[in-house]
């Protein structure tokens, strides 16, 4: 236990009582530094006896400030059975009932107790009161219940005609259940003792029904605080000449708590000039820090102590911002044990929603926060701030965002309130917040400019305002330029301003992530437009923001678009992964249509047609105005894709290729990369409507010099199919992408074996598989068809690391690009399994013995099941076989099934 040290008296080893101060209602020792750190005398705790002779009653200083609305107040109070004198630490109870017993000793009508943790007992609080009752109280033996205890105490009573007084001091250091029931008992009874109980901490006493039954008076700290009247003569008569403001001052910061005032009074008596210092006097003063600490904070819990620590950083509390402060869920109820126990813990409201903190204490509890550093200072302020702008509370939002540097929370706070504070009169504090914000956050903020401005126009600046305006609309006008740009198909234009609209939004702190996504999915766009290799960057980018940003179809978008372009390049994995992490509802019918266009390249490529020409059709129905590039870029992109596609037999789907790409291109004037992919779209169709194609441009782009190369390669001009394509081959690199490669290394293949080296065609072919081997890059292979057939026959025979490969290329050679038709015919007999594994050898250049060795049967086995095979599917040969199998859906486009 801790010594009390505004105790207004104290006990030597003679049991006699000694002054411990001069002047005042409170003691506090010199030393209270010192002394606050010491615990309980032995003496001090052992002379648990009744003060009921004038010697026994705590000494009052011949100095003290006569307060007698108090003294008048307790008088007026003990008509009532039981008056409780409740306060924190050197409130003055003590002094207040020594003073007013003192008037009262000479008739005999005080009995006084000073309780410790003994008398919390009914043994032990009789065995303490006993010796005040008189030699009868003590005869017989020792009460040993709550009931027995009261029995004697009236039995001791009844000669008292007049009405008697038990004071009980310190009862806060015995309240338990016995001593409460005793308590309960004597106020219940109609005898003439009256009780007086002075405590810190609100007994455990049915307080609410004896108030209803009109039997408690109550003292509280507010009744208890010194007025300016009183304070004034406590610091006259300590030798202090202090004004009536300056007394005002020290007043309010202190509450008027006794305790307070004389510390503030043994501060300003150590000052050379005690006037000056008034306006330093706070609770973190060493004499202030070290009694609140002994006496206030180290005697809550752990709990209660970790409560008051971080919510100092407050002006008032309630449960739910206790709990924000915390991590908590019990504030309100540790608010309200505060309350009880006199914590220095004030009330604001009749419904106990909102507390404060004496202004000391906060001072103190502040100090000891920071003292843990400025990391737990800065988050305390960040919680509140939050929790007052979720509570729509402004300006202590605004006052502890910027104490926590939180300038997120200050943003949100003035974009949501700005315009009711400004009509308001709240002006300063819109004022005070802008000041607040660092001139690069500030910067990056656009509508924290925008409220710049309009309060630069409030202030007649209307300069400063045009000038705030300025900046703020340049990002959006970048913005707004990029966008306009790619949507009429500007692509140089759209380049020069997409710079600057990305890096303006670049540190924009304000702006929705997805908003900031804008403009790196346009200049993606773009740059994909003009094959740009950093066109997939940028769309990564815009699919990162839109993801943080949770603007799902502008990610989509994002990567259905790098699908796209990596589905061109060949770069078919990346593709694929791509279109695997589009959202849900993205991957069907109502994706965008660059995603669809991706899906029928990667079919293409694979030889499963059918699956390309559906999702080809269901990128053409997406809509999409053909006025503007995004319509007119997709219309190519269909081109070109459904080129690939439809160019190797359907005449229909070629004509209506030609006319769409022709309707799209009217009126625009395409970017190079553009024109070039428009050229090549339509070399590519015109073969198929046997079209004469027209002399082409100069080749500006790699899908034009292949679509140039295997037109001549189909027109029989190996040499300048050749010229064209080893061009492409020498420009190994980064420059140009798998696909064309591939393509390229094909047709110089094809070229060649038509000039007569089949060697080196081989050499080439070899490359290419495996180039394409990676992706399975098949139809890149199979457009060189059929100049290339005989070098990969030849690579069969002789021995190449791509055996499989070859197969599923010469399969779809075979099959065409697409099926046209009505439906086939049903098989005159279902085959056997044998037969189907000997079938789905077909499509390859594999030899009936070499199909043979791969089932390890005989050759005879494998001709007796390819004379069932024929006669089953109604086929002349292998080559009929093989078409009536696709038909019937036995061989899958996609490639050999079953063992190699």
């Amino acid at each position: 236990m801790h010594p009390d040290p505004v105790r207004e008296s104290s006990v030597s080893d003679d049991g006699s009582c000694e002054p411990t101060c001069a002047n005042g209602f409170v003691a506090v020792p010199s030393d209270v530094g010192a002394r606050a750190k010491a615990s309980r005398s032995p003496v001090r705790a052992a002379r648990a006896r009744p003060w009921d002779t004038p010697d026994r009653l705590p000494l009052v200083p011949e100095q003290t400030v006569e307060r007698g609305r108090l003294t008048a107040a307790l008088e007026a109070a003990i008509e009532r059975p039981l008056t409780l004198i409740a306060g924190p630490v050197g409130a003055g109870k003590t002094m207040l009932m020594a003073d007013w017993a003192r008037q009262h000793r000479a008739a005999g009508r005080v009995t006084w107790l000073t309780l410790t943790a003994a008398e919390s007992s009914a043994h032990g609080f009789w065995h303490a009161l006993a010796p005040a009752l008189g030699k009868a109280a003590s005869a017989g033996p020792p009460p040993r219940t709550p009931d027995d205890v009261a029995h004697r105490i009236f039995a001791s009573l009844r000669p008292a005609r007049r009405p008697v007084a038990l004071v009980l001091d310190d009862f806060h250091e015995a309240d338990g259940a016995e001593l409460a029931a005793i308590l309960h008992a004597l106020v219940a009874d109609p005898s003439p003792l009256r009780i007086v109980v002075g405590t810190r901490i609100d007994p455990g006493l049915a307080l609410q029904r004896l108030r209803l039954a009109d039997e408690l008076s109550e003292i509280r700290a507010r009744d208890l605080a010194f007025t300016a009247s009183e304070a004034a003569q406590l610091f006259e008569r300590d030798g202090l000449a202090l004004t009536g403001d300056q007394v005002g001052l020290l007043v309010e910061r202190t509450e008027g708590w006794a305790a307070g005032l004389r510390l503030a009074a043994l501060m300003l008596a150590d000052e050379d000039e005690p006037a000056a210092a008034v306006s330093e006097f706070a609770g973190d003063d060493r004499a202030v820090v070290a009694y609140l600490i002994s006496e206030v904070l180290d005697h809550q819990p752990a709990p209660m102590r970790e409560l008051l620590l971080r919510t100092a950083v407050v002006d008032r509390v309630c449960g739910s911002l206790a709990d924000a402060l915390t991590g908590g869920v019990a504030g309100q109820l540790g608010l309200e044990e505060l309350v009880r126990r006199n914590a220095l813990v004030v009330p604001l409201d009749r419904h106990g929603h909102w507390f404060r903190y004496h202004a000391l204490f906060a001072d103190l509890l502040r100090s000891q926060l920071a003292s843990r550093g400025d990391a737990a200072w800065r988050e305390q302020h960040r919680r509140a701030a939050r929790w007052f702008a979720a509570d729509g509370l402004a300006a202590e939002a605004i006052d502890h965002a910027i104490a926590a540097s939180d300038w997120e929370t200050l943003r949100t706070v003035l974009v949501d309130q700005w315009r009711r504070l400004r009509i308001s009169g709240s002006e300063p504090l819109i004022d005070r917040a802008l000041d607040a914000v660092p001139t690069d956050v500030f910067e990056q903020w656009p509508y924290l400019q925008l409220i710049a401005a309009a309060r630069s126009f409030d202030r007649d600046d209307s300069t400063g305002g045009d000038a705030l305006l300025t900046a703020l609309f340049a990002r959006d006008l970048a913005l707004i330029r990029l966008q306009r740009a790619r949507r009429l198909g500007d692509v140089e234009a759209g380049l020069r301003e997409g710079p600057a609209a990305s890096a303006s939004l670049e540190g924009d702190l304000e702006r929705d992530l997805a908003y900031r996504a804008v403009a790196h999915l346009e200049l993606g766009r773009l740059r994909m437009a003009r094959g740009d290799a950093t066109a997939a960057d940028e769309l990564r980018d815009a699919a990162d923001l839109s993801r943080a940003g949770g603007a799902r179809a502008m990610r989509d978008a994002a990567l259905a678009e790098r699908a796209l372009l990596f589905a061109f390049d060949g770069r078919i994995h990346e593709a694929e992964l791509g279109l695997g992490s589009l959202a849900s509802g993205a991957r069907g019918a109502d994706g965008p249509a660059a995603a669809d266009l991706a899906r029928a390249l990667i079919a293409a490529e694979r030889g499963d047609i059918a699956l390309a020409a559906a999702a080809l059709a269901r990128a053409a129905r997406t809509p999409s105005g053909p006025e503007n590039s995004s319509g007119r870029l997709r219309a190519l992109h269909l081109s070109l894709a459904g080129a690939r596609i439809v160019a190797r037999g359907d005449l229909g789907a070629a004509r209506r290729a030609l006319d769409a790409l022709d309707v799209a291109m009217a009126g625009w004037e395409l970017p190079a990369r553009c024109a070039a992919l428009a050229d090549a779209a339509r070399i590519r169709l015109l073969p198929a409507l046997q079209q004469e194609i027209a002399p082409a441009p100069a080749a500006s782009g790699p899908e034009l010099e292949i679509a140039m190369a295997l037109a001549a390669l189909a027109a029989g001009d190996t040499a300048a199919a050749g010229e064209r394509a080893e061009g492409l081959v020498d420009r190994v690199g980064a420059e140009l992408p798998t696909l064309p490669l591939v393509q390229a290394l094909a047709v110089a293949a094809a070229a060649t074996d038509g000039e007569g080296d089949r060697v080196v065609a081989a050499r080439l072919a070899e490359r290419a598989l495996e180039l394409a081997e990676p992706d399975g890059l098949r139809l890149a292979i199979a457009d060189a068809a059929p100049a290339i057939e005989p070098v990969l026959a030849h690579l069969l025979r002789y021995g190449t690391a791509h055996r499989s490969l070859i197969g599923e290329v010469l399969e779809l050679v075979e099959s065409g690009a697409t099926e046209c038709g009505g439906t086939p015919s049903p098989l005159r007999e279902e085959l056997s399994a044998r037969e189907v594994a000997v079938l789905r050898y077909l499509p390859t250049m594999l030899t009936s013995q070499e199909i043979a060795g791969e089932l390890f049967v005989s050759l005879n086995t494998v001709k007796s099941h390819l004379k069932n095979i024929y006669r089953k599917l109604d086929a002349d040969g292998r080559r009929e076989a093989v078409r009536r199998a696709r038909e019937v859906g036995l061989v899958a486009p996609g490639g050999i099934a079953g063992p190699r």
